[in-house]
């Protein structure tokens, strides 16, 4: 007869250890976000590059002048964001799940970077130097339809990982005849980096169903974890990797902003991540698990007990080397300025190469309006898709030349219509001091 204690207890060890997998997770995706920014108003944010694109642009006798030397400050930006749920349905009374959006999946992301300084200095736009230290990490969990739905499917991969990186960079850009060079080398080291081997396999036999759940988690740290806090030693190797990017003034070049000052326009390809040398991480804390198997589940004959078909290892300590790249990307983009500096529409293509995706390769896209009055206020209105997620944003800086705050919001989500009503938000603020 079919144990009824001995099931009870089954289905509580799974249980428990799912619990365990989800709070490690919940810990590895949003304890990074008091831990680290996206530069999203200009391209100077990261302390390296100068707000307007070339030394020509008019000035005018109100106009702040761009300063020379600057100094910023507690960078932040934090955002989340996820396609089933909306901020406005999570805070309600009675939280009502769809069932059919389970079939899309269920898709999550934390971010965060936070630079608590930087150095920048800029001689006159024809040539600039920067120092900058900060932290990044980011959260990933992107579950199959298949699995939230059980829905027949074979080898179906899920997305649940993470990173936190430490970074120092040194830069900066010079002008070469009508090109603008920029090269900007950082050393960056792995703090966490997690990447799961997770797959989910269901389809029904004339035998009965096939269940083949299975998980390998290894979570690398820069450090061991065995005797944290008691003892502690940095174990990883940095990394190497450089951003490269030029600007160019197409179309006074061509001669095409002389004859019609409509026609005026600067393009530009930027090279984020090119990697160097990979960094090195050696200890990790990891587990394994299987629900299921290649055999098919007889539900009419369980007396041998359900713990024939899941296993579940508990978390050990170990070592082993894992090469760890951070996320590459490039994008080409035009800068237009049709009514001089006052005014810039900014559409930008690109690719992004993430190895913390299943599919690692993505596309980049946005377009950017820019406001700039005198540059005392500025503001950028954006909308596009880049890091797999649909953003609407609006940022704004207040300049006074000698201090500078900046202040952004964004609304985001993987789900194009959940972007805009509520599915993630980000926020992003800074201070400038300088001359």
């Amino acid at each position: 007869m079919y144990n009824i204690k001995w099931t009870f207890t089954c289905f509580y060890n799974i249980i428990y250890t799912v619990k365990k997998l989800f709070l490690l997770l919940i810990c590895l995706v949003i304890l990074p976000l008091f831990l680290s920014a996206n530069d999203e108003l200009t391209r100077s944010d990261t302390g390296f590059e100068s707000e307007d694109a070339f030394p020509e642009d008019p000035k005018g006798p109100f106009r702040n002048e761009d300063r020379m030397f600057e100094i910023g400050l507690m960078n932040i930006s934090i955002n989340f964001s996820n396609d089933l749920f909306t901020i406005t349905e999570i805070f309600q009374e009675n939280l009502i799940l769809n069932t059919n959006e389970l079939e899309k999946g269920l898709n999550i992301r934390l971010g965060a970077i936070i630079s608590p300084f930087y150095i920048n200095f800029n001689y006159y736009d024809n040539w600039g130097i920067g120092f900058s230290a900060g932290l990044e990490a980011a959260g990933i969990i992107g579950i199959s339809g298949n699995a939230l739905s059980l829905s027949e499917a074979v080898n179906d991969k899920s997305d649940a990982s993470g990173a936190v990186f430490a970074e120092l960079r040194l830069g900066g850009f010079f002008n070469y005849q009508n090109f603008r060079i920029k090269l900007y080398p950082a050393l960056y080291y792995p703090l966490a980096y997690v990447k799961p081997d997770i797959s989910y396999t269901f389809k029904n036999t004339a035998s009965g169903p096939i269940v083949d759940i299975n998980y390998d988690l290894r979570i690398y740290t820069g450090f061991p974890l065995d005797n944290f806090p008691d003892s502690f030693s940095l174990t990883a190797s940095p990394g190497f990797d450089f951003h490269f990017g030029v600007e160019y003034p197409l179309s006074s070049a061509l001669g095409l902003s002389e004859k019609n000052k409509f026609l005026n326009f600067n393009v530009g390809l930027d090279f984020y991540n090119i990697p160097v040398v990979r960094s090195t991480m050696r200890n990790y804390i990891g587990t394994t698990g299987l629900i299921g198997g290649d055999e098919p589940i007889d539900i009419f004959n369980l007396n041998t007990g359900l713990d024939s078909y899941y296993t579940f290892n508990k978390f050990s300590y170990g070592t082993g080397e894992e090469k760890i790249l951070r996320p590459f990307k490039t994008l080409t983009w035009i800068d237009w300025h049709p009514f001089g500096p006052i005014l810039s529409f900014i559409p930008t293509l690109g690719f992004a190469v993430n190895n913390l995706y299943v599919r690692p390769v993505s596309l980049e896209a946005d377009l950017q309006i820019r406001l700039d009055v005198l540059n005392k206020f500025i503001s950028l209105l954006g909308i596009g898709y880049y890091d797999r997620l649909w953003k609407n944003s609006i940022d704004f800086a207040f300049n006074s030349r000698a201090f500078e705050f900046n202040i952004g919001v964004n609304f985001q989500s993987t789900d194009l219509i959940k972007s805009w009503t509520g599915g993630g938000f980000g926020l992003n603020m800074g201070i400038k001091l300088g001359w």
